[in-house]
């Protein structure tokens, strides 16, 4: 094991996929119902914030507007929210990240 994966202790590696699966299916409810956005849009930030928090402990707004562009530009990352909670959900993802970090 490498000394970043010996770090993640096992309540934090299962609050990390907690996490991730509320995420994922608040992402999945607004690709099935758009008009979901409105009412979902602070858990989905506050749930990838966290997500983030739990495996990088030196967190910036800034990490993340950088982990967001990724979605945008490299292919497979834009797969991942997508393969999970349908397409277009890592749209929905960078749209309510950029929209939070903006304020």
């Amino acid at each position: 094991m490498n000394k970043k994966t010996d770090q993640i202790t096992a309540k934090n590696y299962n609050k990390m996929k907690e996490t991730e699966a509320d995420l994922v299916r608040d992402l999945q409810a607004v690709v099935k119902d758009a008009s979901k956005e409105a009412s979902l849009s602070d858990e989905i930030f506050q749930k990838h914030q966290d997500w983030l928090k739990l495996i990088m402990p030196n967190y910036s707004p800034e990490i993340h507007l950088g982990i967001i562009k990724g979605y945008e530009n490299i292919e497979r990352y834009q797969s991942y929210y997508d393969n999970k909670a349908g397409k277009g959900a890592t749209n929905i993802l960078i749209k309510i990240v950029k929209a939070h970090l903006a304020k």
